[in-house]
Order: C-alpha cells, then structure tokens, then sequence
C-alpha cells in the first residue's frame, strides 16, 4: 500500500482519489475548502462535485497542505493551471526530493505560456519527478467505476511502470508515453477545440461544420505540440484525438456547454453566474493565441475562436474566414 496526496478536491482530483482508493492505497485529499473537507471526512461524499458517490474509507480529506503531502510517496496535482503556481508555492517547504509527482492539470499558463510539467520544475527545481496523467476521462464516469483508459507520460518508460501498475485495475487502463510535451499539449489544446464546436451547436450549425472543425482542429493540435518540443503521433492516441473526442461529443463536457452557451449569444459573466464554472479552455484560449505569436505557428481555428471569445468577432464572420483560407493540400504536390 503507497502513501498517496492528491491536491484538489475537485471533480477530478476526488475521482483519481477514488481509483486510488479503490486499489488499495491510502490516500489524502486536500481540500482548499477547510469545511468540505469535514464534510467528507463525516459524510464520506463530496456532494458538491459527486452527489450521491460514496467515498473510500482509504481516503481521508485534510485541509493542511502540510498534513497532505506529509509521508506521502506520490504527490497527485488536480489542480486549475490558472492557480497552480501559486498552490506549490505553499507546498513547497513540505515537499522532498524523493517524491514523485503525478500531474493531471490541462492548460497553459497564461503569463508564462508553462506547461504544467514546466511549471512546476520553475517552482519546485529540474530534478523534481514527475509524470503526466492525461486522456479521455469524464471524472464522474471514472468515479463510478466505468471502464477508461489514459496516457502517462514520463522521461523514460521504467519511471512510468511504477505509476501504471498503482492505477491499473479492472476498469481502468493506463498506456506509457514518454512524450511529455506532447500529451500535455493535447490535453490543453483539446479544450479549445471543445469549445468551438460547442459554438457551432450553439448557432445551429450541422454535424458537417462540427466534424470538420474537430478534424482539422486535430491537425493544429499537433502542429503546435510539434512547435513546443513534442511529437505529432502522440496526438493521435488517447491524450490527443481521444481526450478531444470526448471532450467535443460527451454530453458531462463543461467546454462543449460554455461554447453552445458562448454559440447561444450568452456572455461569459452570464455563464458564470449561471453554471458556476468557468472551464480551463477559456484560459487556455489566450495562451494559444501567445504562442501562435511567438513561434509564429497559423492555427486558423484556434484563432477564430479566440476572436470570437475576446474580440466580439461572431462565429459566421469566422466561420467565413475559415472557408475563404487559401486550399491547402493533404496529398504530396
């Protein structure tokens, strides 16, 4: 039995909490949240996130970033990119060389344009250990047991077999990457493209308009993990094209809804009122169009959709553009 933190009480930080649990581990979920954390320590459910889901005996919710990393021999992050500079900041007087750490964040950092992994060795150091965790994975389905199956991603294979065998079970398989880059990159740029196609829904567009949109959003989701240091094939598998599937087509996808919402002619201020949430793609938008920037990379979707969200730009002008770019070839000339 490993000694495992998880930081983050949300949605998916207390599925991956469950899976732990489930597999025999003992596992502390740290929750931002001093009172829920009494909630489930009493109740045993997190009914914010997971109404009606019981909670393992293995796992116990602390409110002490301290009394959660302590002794533990894994440290899972489940925390929103947006504020997970400053989390580690916290934790790092607690945390030691020998740990390992697991990291399941999906985004980019807006000021930095960090991927997580890159965070935190900016924070933590370069010889912090760690392997990403990343695919398509609705965290509610995962949290009832429903079979799914993800990417880890580390620096060399050996690193991620540990990890692997602590998640593997009869409902849940991991497959080992050691493109870090890569699966992160898919797993941030995914939402994006979620929410575009969200968008379409949202003004009414056909079936037609949204596959082509996820087709070749897959296309500049691999151009820009190549841009940033990873491999296009990784985007093929489960972190890339599977996590994006999901993530476009599944009907518990917050980025779909924010974008048929956005499509609907709704605000984001409105949205948030409304549903609670704002979710990481919104975020990840701007990061994109920084980095489209800075390595000079024509992502035309990816774009437009930042123009529509930030830039009052309607989805017909952009759907416009997108059919006015010049033919491009997918054969060799």
């Amino acid at each position: 039995m490993k000694q495992i933190a998880i930081l983050g009480e949300g949605a998916w930080g207390t599925a991956v909490a469950t899976l732990l649990a489930h597999n025999g581990h003992a596992v502390k979920l740290w929750c931002y949240n001093s009172q829920l954390a009494d909630e489930i320590n009493r109740t045993r459910f997190n009914e914010r996130f997971f109404p009606g889901i019981s909670l393992s005996e293995n796992i116990t919710a602390v409110a002490s970033l301290e009394d959660a990393v302590k002794d533990a021999d894994w440290i899972c992050e489940a925390i929103p990119v947006k504020y997970l500079r400053s989390i580690l900041t916290k934790v790092k007087p607690f945390v030691s060389s020998e740990q390992r750490w697991v990291v399941m964040s999906k985004g980019i950092e807006k000021d930095t344009l960090l991927l997580p992994t890159q965070i935190i060795a900016d924070v933590l150091g370069a010889d912090v250990q760690q392997t990403v965790f990343a695919g398509p994975s609705f965290a509610r389905d995962l949290a009832l047991k429903t079979i799914t199956a993800v990417t880890i991603a580390a620096p060399d294979c050996e690193h991620a077999k540990e990890l692997q065998h602590l998640l593997a079970n009869d409902y849940f398989r991991p497959y080992i990457s050691t493109d870090m880059i890569g699966v992160q990159t898919g797993s941030a740029v995914k939402n994006v493209i979620a929410i575009g196609i969200g968008m379409l829904d949202g003004v009414g567009q056909t079936d037609n308009a949204k596959a082509f949109m996820l087709t070749r959003g897959l296309h500049e989701m691999a151009e820009l993990a190549v841009k940033l240091g990873g491999k296009q094939e990784t985007v093929y598998g489960l972190s890339g094209v599977g996590d994006l599937v999901l993530t476009a087509m599944g009907s518990l996808s917050r980025n779909l809804e924010v974008g048929k919402r956005l499509g609907r002619g709704q605000s984001l201020d409105d949205i948030l009122q409304e549903t609670g949430f704002i979710p990481e793609g919104i975020n990840t938008v701007d990061s994109i169009h920084a980095l489209m920037k800075k390595y000079d990379a024509q992502l035309s979707i990816c774009s437009g959709i930042y123009e529509v969200i930030f830039k009052g730009k309607s989805i017909e002008a952009m759907l416009k553009e997108l059919m006015q770019q010049p033919l491009s070839y997918e054969c060799e000339k």
